[in-house]
């Protein structure tokens, strides 16, 4: 197992032990447009997204990582390796968490900062969430009606005009805990290898 990888295994039993309410969590969650994965989200009452970087990484990814991340979740934490501390804090929004992690002989996390509402979410990224199934089911249930052949961008234009941002997070949040955690990746050349090669 890479070091990423016990990382984020450790963070995922962390934060689930941590919480009152039931999370979905999924490894390597996807944002649209930017196709950038983030490496954890949890699914709750929040979408909420951590990016991880070890020893071994570099920052030279997260600021077009905090751009993306910052048009879907509601909430976002950066997870890093001491050295990485200073060089994250700066170019993080006020908003963003920090945790430091340190893996000497087991895996520990201090909480630095704590994740704050994001105020900067886009709908017509989020929506980008939704695979043409689960659009079609949101519609159903706002009273819209769509052609049989509708595609799924014109559903996605049909709920950006009718739900608004605090509907849209609802619909999506619960279009993706109704996935498994491997049907909520999108399939890429990274991960076909692991069996994820599911239709949207």
């Amino acid at each position: 197992m890479s070091a990423e990888a016990s990382v984020r295994a450790a963070l995922r039993q962390h934060l689930l032990a941590a919480q009152k309410h039931p999370l979905t969590p999924v490894d390597e969650f996807w944002v649209p447009q930017s196709h950038e994965r983030a490496d954890l989200a949890l699914i709750g009452r929040e979408l909420r997204g951590f990016e991880i970087k070890t020893e071994r990484d570099t920052l030279r990814r997260l600021p077009r990582q905090v751009t993306a991340y910052g048009r879907v979740f509601d909430r976002c934490t950066a997870v890093v390796a001491s050295r990485h501390l200073e060089g994250t804090v700066v170019q993080l929004p006020e908003w963003w968490g920090v945790i430091e992690v340190s893996t000497n002989g087991h895996v520990a996390f201090d909480e630095i900062r704590p994740a704050r509402q994001n105020s900067e979410l886009d709908p017509e990224t989020l929506v980008r969430l939704l695979w043409r199934a689960e659009a079609h089911t949101a519609l159903v249930q706002l009273g819209i009606e769509t052609a049989p052949n509708a595609t799924r961008n014109t559903m996605w234009k049909l709920l950006l005009a009718r739900a608004d941002l605090r509907e849209l997070r609802g619909i999506v949040r619960r279009a993706i805990r109704n996935r498994s955690g491997a049907d909520a990746r999108i399939p890429s050349r990274r991960f076909r290898q692991a069996g994820l090669d599911n239709a949207i």
